[in-house]
């Protein structure tokens, strides 16, 4: 019961996050949210810290099978890196709060490997990782990971929209690019 109880209480939380946003995710309110007592989230979770780092790690796992399941479905390496970008910056947009979440400073991936795991299967999907682990191999999956971050940034507080700039511009821009020999 114990393992149901805790998911329980995530989903709670999630639920809080996505109607409420992130201040509004305590663990007493998470607590009363599930139906349980307003101190049940303390005997799972040993602060709130805790609390949204399993939260984080519920919402990468969302993130990565909608990232995944946009670029798998995509034949060549252009094709997917389009994908890659526009299903980043469609979560982004469409689930800001959990996008905020997951990638705030407090959740660095290398210090959750449930995030880190998450990231990992995305760049594999997007077939940028091949296992090597070289500089290079990195250094394109830093590149990849930033290029989609900014632009989700500039998206989500509407800087491109005002100064008239699609995101697929932006996006066709940056392939064009990276694809080119």
């Amino acid at each position: 019961m114990i393992d149901g109880t805790r998911s329980r209480l995530i989903e709670s939380a999630l639920t809080l996050l996505r109607e409420e946003g992130l201040d509004a995710v305590t663990l007493r309110a998470v607590g009363e949210t599930a139906g349980l007592s307003r101190m049940a989230p303390y005997r799972h979770f040993a602060d709130k810290t805790a609390l949204l780092a399993a939260l984080a790690a519920r919402v990468m796992s969302d993130i990565t099978q909608h990232i995944a399941t946009a670029v798998l479905s995509q034949g060549t390496q252009e094709e997917r890196l389009r994908a890659f970008y526009r299903s980043y910056i469609d979560y982004a947009v469409r689930h800001h709060e959990e996008y905020r979440l997951v990638f705030s400073s407090v959740f660095v991936a290398r210090r959750h490997p449930e995030i880190e795991q998450g990231i990992d299967e995305i760049m594999t999907a997007l077939s940028v990782d091949d296992g090597t682990g070289g500089p290079r191999e990195k250094a394109a999956v830093a590149a990849v990971l930033a290029s989609a971050h900014g632009i989700a940034e500039l998206v989500t507080v509407g800087d491109l929209a005002h100064k008239g700039i699609s995101t697929d511009d932006i996006i066709d821009v940056i392939v064009t690019r990276a694809t080119r020999p």
